[in-house]
């Protein structure tokens, strides 16, 4: 029987899950918390199953098929062990996330393996429930790449200063800002003081795509199709965002002449302060990434974003629960 005690460190981790039934028993309960054993394979609208002796495989009861608690997830047909699966999800929730080469030598792997779990847990990461931003939403773009005037001179790339994305890749952000309300309570430590405090009502919640250019065509549509119409959208002066207030309450900070709280009060510096956490992460973990696949690791900093609020074993637990998905390798190398 699985222990009940939240785990809090990696050897936390280590401790609660000492065999690979042990893990699969966790998988299993997190999968199918309803007690409802949907199986996975495709076609199958079968919702029981026999359990095997090991504790570990299940034969449905409808198409006769055996699965696992990791079949048609990232982890199916792996022959790394699930402690490992464990540990990299835990390591790679860091503030920062970690590098490949750092999780290969912490979980005993190689590091082309450590890039392919961690590309698979990304995907992961991106598998959220899609729901739409409503309330005040704070849009703002940045572009990831290296300085211009940081470069040898055999490397510098002409014409690429401004909104210019000629040598690097343009990224847009949806922050859904935080609701929250102030009580007045009685000071811990000094009788007969007391002190405000910040309840949340509502996390902030951030969506992020990797775009082709920061026009309008490429920036409404995102807009439009993820904010809730008759919401406040908050942004800059950029000509993209023109013409927004025929669906929402546009809001605009002109940081072209030094505002950084518009006249009514809004701001849109939470999503920008996101976007330094970002470009630090790629920085001083990753040191660089492509094209290709930066928006990989762009749905990875939103997922941690996201759910920092919540403890280790929350966070892994809501990466468990979008695991439902398989990434294969030779679609990660594709051209």
């Amino acid at each position: 029987m699985l222990s009940s005690t939240e785990f809090k460190t990696v050897i936390d981790v280590v401790l609660r899950f000492p065999n690979e039934k042990s893990c699969h028993q966790y998988l299993a309960s997190r999968r199918w918390a309803d007690g409802v054993m949907s199986c996975p394979h495709e076609g199958c609208d079968g919702h029981s199953a026999d359990v095997f002796k090991d504790g570990i495989r299940y034969k449905c009861k409808t198409c006769r098929k055996i699965y696992t608690a990791k079949t048609g997830t990232m982890m199916e047909a792996s022959k790394i062990a699930t402690l490992k699966w464990f540990m990299a999800i835990y390591l790679t929730l860091h503030k920062k996330g970690i590098s490949s080469i750092q999780l290969g030598k912490d979980i005993g792997v190689t590091q082309k393996t450590a890039w392919f779990i961690l590309q698979r847990l990304r995907a992961v990461f991106g598998n959220e429930i899609d729901v739409p931003l409503e309330g005040t939403i704070a849009s703002d773009e940045t572009f990831v790449g290296g300085k211009n005037k940081n470069r040898h001179k055999d490397k510098k790339v002409a014409h690429s200063q401004g909104r210019s994305f000629i040598d690097k890749t343009p990224v847009l952000g949806l922050l859904q800002t935080e609701v929250r309300h102030y009580v007045e309570r009685d000071h811990k430590v000094i009788p007969g003081r007391t002190v405000k405090e910040k309840v949340i009502d509502k996390n902030a919640r951030l969506k992020c795509w990797t775009i082709k250019d920061t026009k309008t065509a490429t920036i409404q549509p995102l807009i439009r199709a993820n904010v809730v119409a008759g919401s406040i959208v908050v942004s800059d002066e950029w000509f993209a965002y023109k013409g927004l207030n025929d669906t929402y309450q546009h809001e605009v900070v002109d940081h072209g002449r030094k505002q950084y709280k518009n006249d009514a009060g809004y701001t849109s510096n939470a999503i920008e302060c996101g976007w330094k956490h970002l470009k630090l992460t790629i920085q001083a973990t990753h040191h660089w990434v492509s094209r290709k696949h930066q928006d990989k690791y762009v749905q990875e900093f939103t997922f941690r974003y996201n759910y920092r609020h919540l403890s280790a074993q929350k966070q892994i637990e809501q990466a468990i629960s979008n695991m439902a998905i398989r990434t294969k390798y030779k679609d990660l190398i594709a051209a």
